[in-house]
């Protein structure tokens, strides 16, 4: 009788543990889902380029998923990497390429040339344009009364900051001033997700 009781409660808690992840909002997920692309960026902080050449075989692979030449620039290319990494498949036309990750204006929630003017306030992993074409992910929000001359912390890839060698780094500070767009990517792609899970749910249902 004690280890049917016991099963039944153990059975109960499986159950429940079940449904708290069916009931998970859409909300928690996102914030899941960028802590734990920030995690896999993070996870990369070893790598260093041998000669300053783009010459290491993990970047070799950040360039291959990213359908770009082993020896490329990979500051996208190891953002893409790391967010396939973390389950987001961003659909984005050429990820190795900066310029790609600001092509839709709906994506893009702040610009330099409409500064203090934020659509939405940036989060974890939402990606920064800097410099000429340079891309790094947020590692924290951002808060609406920042300045120019404030920092803030990034996760960089094909980066040196003060180091002796390129490679990826983390943390990364940067000068506010220096970026030129914030990119959310992470919320549109979950949204569109949503919905079409959704629709093939409502189609199950009506035949």
């Amino acid at each position: 009788m004690l280890t049917l009781a016991f099963l039944g409660v153990f059975a109960q808690t499986l159950s429940n543990t079940k449904l708290k992840g069916s009931l998970e909002t859409l909300e928690q997920k996102e914030d899941r889902l960028r802590e734990a692309w920030l995690d896999s960026a993070k996870a990369e902080n070893w790598v260093r380029e041998k000669t300053n050449r783009n010459d290491h075989p993990r970047i070799y692979l950040y360039n291959k998923v990213a359908g770009s030449p082993k020896n490329a620039p990979y500051c996208a290319a190891g953002l893409y990497f790391t967010a396939t990494r973390a389950g987001l498949k961003l659909p984005i036309q050429t990820p190795a390429a900066v310029r790609s990750w600001f092509a839709d204006p709906k994506k893009v929630i702040y610009s330099k040339t409409q500064p203090g003017r934020f659509l939405q306030m940036p989060k974890k992993m939402d990606v920064v344009w800097i410099f000429q074409s340079h891309i790094e992910g947020l590692a924290e929000p951002i808060r609406r009364d920042i300045e120019d001359d404030d920092y803030i912390t990034t996760v960089a890839f094909n980066s040196q900051g003060n180091n002796p060698k390129q490679g990826v780094y983390f943390p990364m500070r940067r000068r506010w001033r220096d970026v030129r767009k914030v990119a959310n990517h992470v919320t549109p792609y979950l949204k569109k997700l949503s919905k079409d899970e959704s629709s093939t749910i409502l189609a199950k249902e009506t035949r």
